[in-house]
């Protein structure tokens, strides 16, 4: 039996429990996401409207994370106006993501990028979005049906100091992925 000839197994339930013990950073190892954990916590913080200390969007210099920019997808928080919730769309997608996922998903509203499965990757987002703290996991691929290519993924939140919500406005996703 190959890798890809390995039956899927259902991925874990998303529970409140879990999501919380995403947000000890403590955990992290992988080099990368490491490195992108400590450039956002050098970061400037401001406080906005929400009391959420938080580095400003602008903070996201290109020149100084040239190394992680292939891995990263930058998410635009779309905070509902009756409070609802949120939606996320993808402002970019760097080169390694695109080729993982197979296609170029620049502009795509979460809910059709994961589709089905977004319910159970959503409320990682929705809880940095409320909370303002980094988020991280380790999961495979499963909404492409490739339970045999995993991957770890940190979430950065920033904020907009221009935005009237004063809370977190973009979501910076790292990802790492596995050879074995």
């Amino acid at each position: 039996m190959t890798l890809t000839d390995t039956p899927l197994a259902p991925p874990a339930p998303v529970t409140a429990d879990t999501i919380v013990a995403g947000a000890d950073m403590s955990r992290l190892r992988d080099a990368p996401l490491l490195r992108a954990y400590d450039w956002w916590q050098s970061l400037p913080r401001q406080t906005g409207a929400q009391g959420l200390l938080l580095p400003d969007r602008t903070g996201i210099d290109p020149c100084v994370i040239p190394d992680l920019l292939p891995h990263v997808v930058l998410w635009a928080v779309l905070h509902q106006p009756d409070g609802s919730g949120f939606r996320y769309r993808c402002r970019l997608a760097g080169t390694a993501m695109v080729e993982i996922h197979g296609h170029e998903f620049t502009g795509q509203w979460m809910e059709e990028f994961h589709g089905t499965e977004n319910a159970r990757i959503q409320p990682e987002y929705d809880f940095v979005t409320r909370s303002g703290r980094p988020h991280h996991v380790e999961r495979s691929l499963f909404w492409m049906n490739r339970d045999y290519r995993r991957y770890r993924r940190l979430l950065l939140p920033f904020g907009d100091a221009m935005a009237d919500h004063g809370g977190v406005a973009k979501i910076l996703n790292v990802a790492h992925f596995l050879t074995a």
